[in-house]
């Protein structure tokens, strides 16, 4: 009997993995969409794989982050002390060009979207909080659906974001992978990735200054179906203010994740992303950035591969992004 389309796909996906030797398709590039980390130039996971000599690479992604954190001395709207209020969504449409150069070296193109809006997720949010038990922030006591940043800095200077909703080109970044050991399906795999940032945002997203980063990223083999990988770096980048908020000028990143490849065109990563202060004049604002990201991939056919992801706060929602959705579709030699 003839198989249909459905069991097919999803027999192809759970198909068990050829061999060790096939090579890992790692971490997909999710980056802090927190409404103050959205425009700034932060490292995301990646893997030390390079695109092959004069190949092309493209991959966009759309995501879809929620943010919602305050501080004050009652939840709610009429507080008598509000030091920060973050509510609101970050949207981010990018496109990704890499162009192998050599054959452990490739340079790459990032063109972001960004966008800030009021809170359409605030009623899934809700939804997944009463369904899992788990604490709400206090957010039913908030408007429903609005964009606020706002707060005291630490010299008690009000400041507010709330007329810097819409949409408007991000700051550009120019990429490069140099891979200095290479272990594809082997022993261990290690890269340096740099990137610079152009101060190119327009609208709501101008005002930031050019920035630099670097980081160091491995890869390894944990046996037939699983690979870790982890990176370390830091970003030194124009701190302002913007719009009356002071960003540390200099930020610590790192990251850790594992691969898991149940079947053939499908690998399961979980990641988590941590980097040091973002801010430095915004009253009672924490100091550490610390996130969990889920991502599955799936290769639709021989250069096409589809990643779904979805993001959660680890330790605090002050400092990140409370809940978000990634979509990435790319196409690769």
């Amino acid at each position: 009997m003839k198989r249909s389309r459905p069991f097919a796909l999803v027999a192809a996906l759970l198909a068990p993995s050829p061999s060790a030797a096939e090579p890992q398709r790692g971490p997909a590039e999710v980056r802090d969409a927190q409404l103050l980390a959205q425009p700034r130039l932060t490292l995301p996971a990646i893997a030390p794989w390079t695109t092959p000599p004069a190949a092309w690479s493209v991959h966009v992604s759309s995501h879809w982050a929620n943010t919602f954190s305050w501080t004050q001395d009652v939840a709610g709207e009429a507080p008598d002390t509000r030091r920060f209020l973050l509510d609101g969504e970050a949207l981010v449409l990018d496109a990704l060009v890499r162009r192998g150069l050599a054959h452990n070296l490739d340079v790459g193109v990032r063109v972001p979207v960004h966008g800030r809006t009021g809170g359409t997720l605030d009623p899934f949010i809700d939804w997944w909080h009463r369904l899992a038990g788990v604490p709400d922030g206090k957010r039913p006591a908030f408007l429903r659906n609005a964009y606020r940043v706002e707060g005291v800095t630490t010299e008690r200077v009000p400041f507010s974001w709330t007329d810097r909703s819409g949409f408007g080109l991000g700051d550009v970044e120019v990429e490069t992978r140099w891979r200095v050991v290479e272990g594809t399906g082997g022993p261990a795999s290690l890269a340096f990735v740099a990137r610079a940032s152009l101060p190119t945002g327009t609208g709501p997203f101008s005002g930031n200054a050019a920035g630099g980063g670097g980081q160091l990223v491995v890869a390894a083999p944990l046996g037939h179906a699983f690979d870790l990988y982890a990176g370390a770096g830091a970003t030194a980048q124009g701190q302002g203010p913007v719009r009356g908020v002071r960003y540390s000028p200099v930020r610590a990143h790192g990251f850790f994740a594992v691969e898991w490849r149940p079947g053939r065109r499908l690998s399961l990563v979980a990641e988590t992303n941590a980097a040091s202060r973002l801010v430095e004049n915004v009253y009672s604002y924490p100091g550490l950035h610390w996130v969990v990201d889920v991502t599955a991939r799936i290769d639709l056919g021989g250069r096409t591969r589809l990643d779904l992801g979805f993001t959660e706060n680890l330790k605090s929602q002050l400092t990140t992004t409370d809940f978000a959705l990634y979509v990435g579709l790319g196409v690769r030699p």
